[in-house]
């Protein structure tokens, strides 16, 4: 499919301002009262945004900052001790929202790392 006009006159727009604000706490998808954190969903999502655009337009740029975003995603938002995403970078909590990241894309839905990442979270919600 090619982009439309629109979407290639909206894609560099969009991505300048994500380029910036991906790094910045915000109030994520659930509005939780209090200061902004970094959400690992609103990161996720900042890469899924770079990732389908490199694919897309075929361009290398976003593709290095999809690959930045994994990165800090996987480093800040992933508790060792717990053995699983958490909701925010430096929390303890989980959030239905992190079930999304294999289905993006984000980690690989079968591989057994990534399966043994996520079991863990599954039980904090049972």
């Amino acid at each position: 499919m090619q982009p439309s006009k629109r979407g290639e006159a909206l894609q560099p727009v969009i991505s300048e301002y994500l380029a910036t604000v991906w790094r910045l706490p915000d109030e994520g998808i659930w509005e939780i009262r209090g200061k902004p954190q970094h959400f690992v969903h609103s990161k996720a999502m900042a890469w899924v945004a770079f990732d389908r655009t490199a694919a897309y337009f075929e361009v290398q740029g976003p593709g290095e900052i999809a690959d930045e975003i994994h990165a800090d995603v996987c480093e800040r938002g992933f508790d060792r001790e717990f053995g699983s995403f958490v909701q925010a970078y430096g929390s303890k909590g989980v959030d239905a929202s992190l079930l999304l990241l294999p289905l993006v894309g984000f980690l690989p839905a079968t591989d057994p790392p990534s399966v043994e990442r996520f079991r863990p979270l599954s039980k904090g919600f049972l």
